[in-house]
């Protein structure tokens, strides 16, 4: 009988159920194959995207900012301090994380691209007061420190989940004393500087830095503690927390105006307050003011109507203890200078005074060579 000599194909004839197998195994992997590569096209896709939505995003607020600082820059020269601190105020809310110029955030920095201190110098921490930012409190000092050849860096702190983040400034001080102190160890880490001075603002230059001075450690890292409007004996608001807490107390009804206020500020805010159950002042003056080893330079204005009476912004010096307190209407031809608290940190006056302080040069000679401003220093 002849053999049949049957065309070759694709597949063994003599077993059906393997080839079926190896077709449905072919597809299989090919249906794999190309959803592998949908995937990544998606992803590549989603990438590119995401990659120009933050570009523009960037333009977005790098336009904003250019814009802000046109503004400042047209206006500035201009503006009364409180003004400027309003400026800035309203700057800072458009990007509440938003760094003062010329200061650095030592969390974000490397060893090799924070600054380092010039010899001679120490690094300069700035420290908000409360519901304040690290921007609107020192938009108008910080470059000035820069400039004067300091190495200045800034934080902000005390942020609380319930309050918009351009609010700081707000927590629990002992728990703020806390966020300085790591962000302290922080500058000096990175820097390799021994000792840090502090600049701070009513909180951030009485209270908070005296807290972790005495009780964290920062007695021994602290070279200078600048506080401009610090308030450092407590804060009546012209005796107006005084008188609430006072009726309160007569009626017995203490808890009804700190149970609010706790809720909608956060708690910093009694915790300086005269005549609150939750003041700190009272255990952070136990035994003295302040720390040895320390320079303690407290400059304040009879016009602040925070820190009322405007004396508790100073502070008294123990044996071998060095503090000098300064008021700002004492100083020639500023008499009647009407800066109040917030407007401290933009006051040309205070700025030359905390340079001075930073550097180790005389600040109560009276005399200081700033021309004033006629829109906020009256005849």
């Amino acid at each position: 009988m002849a053999n049949i000599n049957l065309p070759k194909t694709p597949f063994d004839l003599k077993n059906p159920l393997d080839a079926a197998q190896q077709a449905a195994q072919k597809a299989q992997q090919a249906a794999q194959d190309l959803a592998q590569q949908a995937q990544q096209t998606a992803q590549q896709v989603a990438q590119q995207a995401q990659q120009t939505a933050q570009q523009a995003a960037q333009q977005a607020q790098q336009t904003a900012q250019q814009a802000a600082d046109a503004v400042g820059q047209l206006t500035g020269k201009f503006l009364s301090p409180l003004m400027k601190f309003n400026q800035a105020f309203f700057e800072s809310c458009l990007q509440p994380e938003r760094l003062p110029p010329g200061a650095q955030d030592a969390y974000v920095e490397t060893a090799s691209s924070v600054q380092k201190p010039p010899p001679g110098t120490n690094p300069v921490v700035l420290i908000h007061g409360t519901l304040a930012n690290r921007y609107n409190t020192f938009r108008n000092l910080s470059p000035e420190i820069k400039a004067a050849g300091f190495a200045v860096f800034a934080l902000n702190f005390g942020g609380l989940p319930t309050l918009p983040k351009v609010i700081g400034g707000a927590a629990d001080i002992r728990e703020s004393a806390k966020e300085l102190a790591r962000f302290v160890d922080d500058v000096l880490s990175k820097t390799g500087a021994k000792k840090v001075d502090l600049v701070g603002h009513s909180q951030g230059g009485g209270i908070l830095p005296r807290w972790y001075i005495k009780y964290l450690g920062g007695k021994d890292k602290v070279d200078k503690l600048i506080g401009v409007a610090p308030g450092n004996h407590g804060c009546s608001a012209m005796g107006l927390s005084t008188l609430t807490y006072m009726i309160c107390n007569l009626l017995r009804i203490q808890n009804i105006f700190s149970a609010p206020a706790n809720a909608l500020v956060g708690p910093a805010l009694l915790q300086q307050t005269d005549g609150s159950p939750s003041n700190l002042h009272p255990e952070l003056d136990e035994g003295g003011d302040c720390c040895d080893g320390v320079h303690y330079v407290n400059i304040v204005t009879i016009r602040d109507e925070a820190v009322t009476p405007y004396g508790n912004g100073y502070l008294k010096a123990g044996d071998g203890q060095k503090v000098t307190n300064l008021t700002l209407q004492d100083y020639d031809g500023y008499k009647f200078d009407m800066t109040e608290h917030l407007g401290m940190t933009s006051n040309p006056v205070v700025i030359e005074l905390v340079k001075r302080a930073l550097a180790g040069k005389p600040v109560d000679t009276k005399s200081v060579m700033v021309t004033p401003s006629p829109l906020y220093f009256t005849p």
